[in-house]
Order: C-alpha cells, then sequence, then structure tokens
C-alpha cells in the first residue's frame, strides 16, 4: 500500500509537469520587448556584475594585446635593420675578393651598399634608414634615404680596401590609441674588412 501511494504520488507530479503550460505561450501572456529583457538582464544580479566586470577589463585586456604587437613591430624592425646592415658590409667584403689582387672601383661605394641593404630587408622604409660609413677610421655620412646615400667621390678610398663599418638607425614609432612614444630609435652596426688581394 505504501508502494502504490508512493507510485500515485510521483505519478501525479509527472502528470503536472506534463500539463503545466509555460507563461509566454499561456493566454494571458504578453511578448516582452528587448528592452524589457536588457532591464530584466542587468537588474539580475549575477549576470549584471558579470557584464560590468566585462566592460573593465576589456579596455585594460585591449591595451595589454595592443602594446604587446607594437613591441612586436619593433623587435621585427631591429631584426630586419641587423640582417640589412650585415647583408650591405657582407656585400662590400665579397666585392673585394671577387675582383683578384685588387678591389674594382665603384662608381658610388655608398649607393651600392644601401641598394643591397634595402634589398635584403624589405619591411623597412627606405626613406627612413639613416646610415653612416666608417672606411679606416674616416667618417662618411650620416646619410638618411635613398637619394641621400651617395659617396662617390670617396669611391677611390674603398677600393683600397681596409676596415669597414656601418651603422644604420631606424625610428621606431610605438604607439596606442593615440599615444606615441616618439623618440625611439634602433641602431645596427656591423664590420668587415674589405679584402684586396
Amino acid at each position: 500500500m505504501n508502494r502504490l501511494s508512493k507510485l500515485c504520488g510521483h505519478l501525479i507530479a509527472i502528470r503536472h509537469g506534463f500539463y503545466r503550460v509555460p507563461a509566454s505561450v499561456s493566454a494571458g501572456a504578453k511578448a516582452r520587448s528587448t528592452g524589457d529583457r536588457l532591464r530584466t538582464f542587468l537588474r539580475s544580479k549575477y549576470e549584471g556584475q558579470s557584464l560590468v566586470e566585462f566592460a573593465m577589463a576589456l579596455p585594460i585586456t585591449m591595451m595589454v594585446f595592443t602594446g604587446i604587437f607594437a613591441v612586436a613591430i619593433a623587435i621585427s624592425n631591429d631584426v630586419a635593420l641587423n640582417v640589412a646592415v650585415e647583408a650591405g658590409a657582407r656585400y662590400m667584403a665579397t666585392e673585394g675578393k671577387a675582383t683578384g689582387t685588387n678591389m674594382a672601383t665603384l662608381a658610388d661605394p655608398c649607393q651600392s651598399i644601401f641598394s643591397q641593404m634595402v634589398a635584403s630587408s624589405t619591411t623597412l622604409n627606405p626613406a627612413n634608414i639613416t646610415v653612416t660609413y666608417t672606411l679606416n677610421g674616416s667618417t662618411i655620412g650620416p646619410y638618411t634615404g635613398t637619394a641621400a646615400n651617395t659617396c662617390s667621390s670617396q669611391s677611390t678610398a674603398f677600393s683600397e680596401g681596409g676596415n669597414l663599418t656601418l651603422v644604420a638607425t631606424y625610428p621606431c614609432t610605438i604607439g596606442m590609441y593615440g599615444f606615441n612614444f616618439s623618440g625611439c630609435q634602433i641602431t645596427a652596426a656591423a664590420s668587415q674588412f674589405i679584402y684586396t688581394s
């Protein structure tokens, strides 16, 4: 008997759950507008708290990610400038070896070096690269951009060989949301010996 009464109780509960009509489908229910749903969502204790926390955390998270990307671009430019300077210095050493006992006189050594630098790094803007050439202790430059990198009057000095040092600088502007930290500059240097024999 006890079991039968328990079973009947379960069946009654299942029947009530099955026949219960949801409030939204009942005849007297009114359709909720988007504004009503939003107000209910914001008045709810837990959902509103989550929304406020998200709104506070999002700008900070975006600033962190943007800062990481800006620093990554500066590091990428630093690597590219180092590769370019190495390519320019290596070009002069190779040019000296390739011609046998004496290096061929280049019409414009600085232009030749700068062309090799630009060709080896396509991510850098050539107009912003500043190069200083030091050959056997004598400084030539600094020259900025493709048009300025010319030293045809020094072709004889380059053809005699010796120690060549290239120092290149490139501006790195790190900025986030309208705040630019200008004045940052990337510097790369490379030295090679120009062989003449």
